[in-house]
């Protein structure tokens, strides 16, 4: 009988173990996929009539570490922004249009949050804990361009997440859609 009750309590204990190191693998999942994200408008930045965005010229600057991944992250990037500003009922073409699109995207190892917050005026904060110190921080800003003001940057968002956390291309796809989506949800949709 005794051992029965001690194989009862050890396998008890054993579960609680497992469910413990389940539930904290889980909390550091979630941890992982936090994101930062800060978006700043000028004065003069609006919307109204505007129907179509544009690239700037050189509009995606990817830092050196994301230039030696596996994929394009611009192509990533690229794709979102057409897809969430399409959702806005805005779209992306060449030629004269009243704003334009330029983008950067760096890791924390390249361009910190105060060499951020020095170039672009913002820093989205995302900070690092015991789940997720072995994970390199991404921020991607955004700015959309005023040509009638010179290309004057008048609305800026930035994102910061872990990178590296996604095993699939549509992983990576789907999470950059969702970065880009937060950043331009701020964004009035085209009536």
């Amino acid at each position: 009988m005794k051992k029965i009750m001690t194989r009862k309590i050890l396998s008890i204990w054993a579960g609680c173990f497992f469910v413990a190191g389940l539930s904290l693998q889980a909390q550091a999942n979630v941890e992982l996929t936090r994101a930062s994200v800060v978006v700043v408008a000028q004065p003069e930045f609006s919307v109204k009539g505007v129907k179509a965005m544009s690239w700037a010229e050189s509009h995606a600057n990817v830092s050196k570490g994301f230039l030696q991944s596996e994929f394009s992250v611009s192509k990533l990037i690229d794709g979102a922004i057409t897809k969430a500003l399409k959702k806005k009922s805005y779209e992306i073409n060449s030629g004269a249009n009243p704003l334009s699109i330029r983008y950067y995207v760096s890791l924390a190892s390249e361009m910190d949050d105060t060499a951020i917050l020095r170039k672009f005026g913002l820093s989205p904060g995302l900070r690092s804990n015991d789940h997720t110190k072995d994970h390199e921080r991404g921020t991607l800003v955004i700015e959309l361009l005023d040509p009638a003001l010179k290309n004057k940057a008048v609305w800026r968002g930035a994102a910061e997440v872990f990178v590296g956390i996604e095993d699939t291309e549509q992983g990576r796809q789907d999470r950059v859609n969702h970065l880009v989506d937060e950043l331009f949800n701020r964004i009035p949709a085209r009536k």
